[in-house]
């Protein structure tokens, strides 16, 4: 979904094989390379912060029940 969601935006997109890679995918636009750990997550209340638990450069969650993607920090603000 997320794949699918950035080659729409115009991204060349290259997925992990290894289980233990430090990302889900890595996308290529304009000469700049980012890599993507893609989640799945739920709203939560604002009080609740999350820890940042990933190595990678940008966070895609795919919103339980809505199949939104919310990209943090937002693509438009990376390439």
């Amino acid at each position: 979904m997320v794949s699918v969601d950035l080659m729409k935006k115009g991204y060349e997109v290259f997925r992990a094989l290894s289980p233990s890679c430090s990302c889900d995918l890595a996308i290529l636009k304009d000469k700049k390379l980012l890599r993507i750990e893609v989640r799945t997550g739920y709203f939560a209340h604002p009080s609740e912060k999350q820890k940042q638990r990933h190595k990678a450069d940008v966070l895609a969650v795919i919103i339980h029940k809505t199949n939104t993607i919310v990209y943090s920090p937002d693509l438009t603000d990376e390439v």
